[in-house]
């Protein structure tokens, strides 16, 4: 094999089209596109889902409408009909079943239905189980072994303004040095000193209440019936 020797494949290179060069071409006159129309102008744009003037395709098939659950949780469902291939006192686990091609994924979780009779002493691990189910097995001697799912793990996102504000720590009782005292003994020795400080205070008023009242007393006016009063002269008339 040398260089000047090779050629591609055959079929895979065609020769190109040569189109308005007229009948001889072996492509006709009009150049494949026919006589007149709209396939035959030059400004020819259609969209490859044009389906000559009909309802398209894409408008004749029916639209998937409503409410569709994007976190919905889909789990693998098991019956018990496919567990009589395992051996007596068995362990069966997601493991096990993926590895004998019972199911193909465990997608959320693995729950085992009651359909059919199971007559094997199983140990079964799954994610779910039915009621029925659960007493097929127990029955049949074995035991559902629940396998829990941890809570999954979301992104922390502001607070509402609804929501309550989380609670404040306690604050940490600080302990006294020796030789101090500490604040409620601070606070009950204040409390006698005002409480001292006000029992005094009464006695001087009451003292400094009776010298005044001494004072007016003695300066009081004579009684009306004395000569030197001034009441006594307002009656008399004037000589």
């Amino acid at each position: 094999m040398k260089l000047h020797e090779l050629q591609p494949a055959p079929g895979s290179h065609h020769p190109r089209k040569r189109v308005g060069r007229g009948p001889g071409s072996g492509h006709g006159k009009t150049s494949t596109r026919g006589q007149k129309g709209q396939r035959a102008r030059t400004s020819v744009n259609m969209p490859k889902t044009f389906e000559g003037g009909q309802t398209r395709l894409t408008m004749r098939t029916p639209k998937l409408r409503g409410f569709h659950n994007r976190w919905k949780k889909r789990f693998a469902v098991l019956n018990l009909t496919r567990l009589n291939r395992f051996n007596d006192g068995a362990e069966i686990r997601p493991e096990t079943l993926l590895e004998a091609g019972i199911i193909k994924d465990v997608g959320a979780g693995i729950k085992v239905l009651g359909t059919g009779d199971l007559s094997r002493k199983l140990t079964i691990y799954a994610h779910r189980f039915s009621a029925e189910a659960r007493r097929k097995i127990e029955a049949a001697g074995g035991s559902a072994a629940v396998i829990e799912v941890p809570a999954p793990i979301r992104p922390k996102t502001k607070r509402a303004k609804n929501q309550p504000k989380p609670a404040a720590p306690a604050p940490v009782e600080e302990t006294p040095a020796e030789g101090e005292a500490t604040e409620p003994a601070k606070a009950s020795k204040k409390a006698k000193g005002e409480k001292a400080e006000k029992a005094a205070k009464p006695d001087k008023a009451g003292k400094a209440e009776k010298s005044e009242k001494a004072v007016k007393g003695q300066a009081a006016p004579s009684a009306p019936d004395s000569p030197d009063s001034t009441k006594a002269e307002r009656g008399k008339k004037k000589s």
